[in-house]
């Protein structure tokens, strides 16, 4: 080893440790990370025993999607306080794990075989500033979650012992690293001592205590052992604990669904199936499994549900965490005498979801709560014929008469009367399939948007028409679990708009929209799907219509839930609102 010069900033590597110690770092720490893998592999194990699903692919937008979403933090972020808090707790932990690395490779590495210190001179200043600015904000970070927890005591957040735990390790771990330092410091007093500004500032206040170098030596070496047998005991016990979501939801996010928030997913070959839905937990996929442990019980889902919010049962933090711990118990196989459906959750908290994806907006983990609620949907509506108060009903009449509310197929077209709608011909291209929906068909109190739009797409002289086969979607039976309803539905739909000629088709309701834009692509019928919203928005910015309110008039603005978080248009309507005269807009 070549001569070192004394002045030169340079790591103390197992300063003040006698020999047996180091010996007791290098087992223990083996050992640590043998558990760690073996306990990780069964966790994983347990994930790969679910059925099979496709979530490869499309590699480098799941690897932005981790670095913004893992690493930057942009959704936890979204709430400030807790956001900044996880984005404290996530950062400080990872640049003190990062200078854990650093050091081994400097003491393990690069002076075996290099006889070369990494960690010196003005980077190793920088690293030992960089390690104590992050382990302060660590402990800050870990003083807010604690005070949230359990003194604020939000509904939202679990106040048991694993969280209890899971906080007390990281702050014993984050200050014991302080007073080793400072101990060090007090004794050794190099020069550069205030790069490690909360170190060296612990250290001025042993030293004014009193306490001699024997009593720091002992402090060092006592704290030192201590600091290193709990991170052995924390590093083995991640894939068992609270901490397994370190591993977990990352992974989450990186396998998380890249198609349309608002599309589900298709049973092929329906007539052939001999069981649907989810029923048995051997029936979830490994996503679904990995979805319940990558779930950080952080409750946002709990608060911006509409259901939850409403006083319906449904809590859907609460059915995330009931699967997960039947999984556990379970070890991923269904419990004899103990069903998904009835004794773990209840056909009342499935039929609470509106699958508005408010959750899925919110989550963090990018946890897919509303396919997962469907799933178990579909069991009870396919296998049970089960349904929520007045659902059959509803879906009685999709079936029997085309529309949800039972009313003579023979009258779809009476919004119309008087205003020469003109109907598809095949053969006869337009510009625009004017899908009007039922809702604008049989309710009068919605007449008169189609009327207008007739009259919108006259004036702007755009080329149209109606489709006199239109019959409801049945996208309510979808998500209410009745795929086989559904799928007809959406087959004959699919056959009639095959006989037209038109570039787009033109839709009121966001139901609509999603329906025929992200799920007909399943039946072989791709349209580009436009909302009356973005096309007045269009024509409004290319001055081709002008109106203008006879009045001063406030309107009052709610986006819906498929227009907005299904399909990201928030834009179009409140730019149709700016630009009509006489309009004040509230949100």
């Amino acid at each position: 080893m070549s001569a070192v010069d004394p002045t030169l900033p340079l790591r103390e590597t197992f300063w003040n440790i006698p020999l047996p110690a180091i010996v007791f770092v290098y087992v223990g720490g083996f050992i640590a990370l043998g558990l760690f893998g073996w306990r990780m592999w069964q966790r994983v194990a347990l994930w790969r025993a679910g059925v099979p699903e496709d979530r490869f692919g499309d590699w480098g937008i799941r690897t932005l999607n981790l670095l913004r979403e893992g690493l930057f933090q942009t959704r936890i972020l979204t709430q400030r306080l807790p956001g900044v808090m996880h984005a404290l707790l996530l950062w400080g932990f990872l640049v003190l794990l990062l200078g854990t690395i650093l050091a081994t490779i400097d003491w393990e590495i690069t002076r075996l075989l290099f006889d070369w210190r990494l960690l010196k001179g003005e980077f190793y200043l920088a690293y030992e500033a960089a390690l104590d600015g992050f382990g302060l904000l660590l402990l800050i970070a870990l003083g807010i979650a604690s005070w949230r927890r359990y003194v604020k005591r939000p509904a939202r957040l679990s106040h048991d012992h694993r969280f209890a735990e899971a906080l007390t390790i990281l702050f014993v771990l984050a200050l014991s690293g302080f007073v080793m330092e400072a101990a060090r410091l007090a004794v050794v007093q190099p020069a550069w001592a205030p790069w490690s500004f909360a170190g060296w500032t612990l250290a001025q206040a042993f030293l004014a205590l009193g306490l001699t170098e024997p009593v720091l030596r002992g402090i060092h070496l006592w704290v030192w052992l201590g600091h290193a047998l709990l991170t052995f005991v924390f590093i083995a016990r991640i894939p068992t604990s609270y901490f397994q979501h370190m591993v977990a939801t990352p992974l989450n996010i990186f396998f998380a669904k890249l198609t349309p928030r608002g599309e589900l997913r298709k049973i092929d070959n329906l007539e052939e199936q001999e069981t649907f839905g989810v029923s048995r937990f051997e029936q979830f996929s490994w996503k679904r499994r990995l979805d319940f442990d990558a779930c950080t019980e952080c409750g946002r889902c709990h608060d911006i549900c509409c259901a939850q919010r409403s006083g319906a049962v449904l809590d859907p933090k609460q059915v995330i965490v009931k699967l997960k711990r039947y999984m556990h118990e379970g070890g991923g196989r269904t419990i004899e005498g103990k069903a998904l459906h009835g004794d773990v959750i209840s056909a009342d908290e499935l039929w609470g979801c509106t699958t508005c994806g408010a959750c899925l907006e919110v989550c963090p983990a990018r946890i897919d709560i509303v396919d997962t609620l469907v799933d178990l949907r579909r069991h009870l509506a396919l296998e049970h014929g089960e349904f929520p108060p007045g659902a059959a009903h509803t879906l009685h009449n999709i079936q029997r008469l085309g529309n949800p509310w039972g009313m003579d197929p023979a009258d779809r077209l009476s919004w119309a009367a008087g205003l020469d709608v003109p109907l598809m011909e095949p053969g006869k291209p337009v510009q625009y399939l004017y899908w009007v929906g039922c809702s604008a068909a049989f309710d009068q109190r919605n007449h008169h948007i189609a009327r207008s739009m007739v009259k919108i797409l006259r004036a702007a002289n755009i080329s149209f028409g109606v489709m006199a086969e239109e019959r409801c979607h049945a996208e309510v039976g979808r998500r209410l679990g009745e795929e086989y309803l559904f799928q007809t539905a959406a087959e004959e739909n699919a056959a009639n708009m095959k006989q037209y000629t038109f570039d787009r088709i033109l839709v009121h309701c966001p139901h609509c929209m999603n329906t025929i834009r992200h799920e007909y692509p399943q039946f072989d019928a791709t349209y580009e799907v436009v909302h009356h919203t973005t096309l007045i928005a269009d024509l409004l910015a290319r001055k081709t219509i002008a109106p203008k309110l006879a009045q001063q008039e406030q309107i009052a603005l709610h986006d819906p839930c498929y227009l907005g978080r299904h399909n990201g248009e928030y834009e179009a309507p409140r730019a149709v609102l700016a630009a009509v005269g006489n309009a004040t807009t509230v949100e």
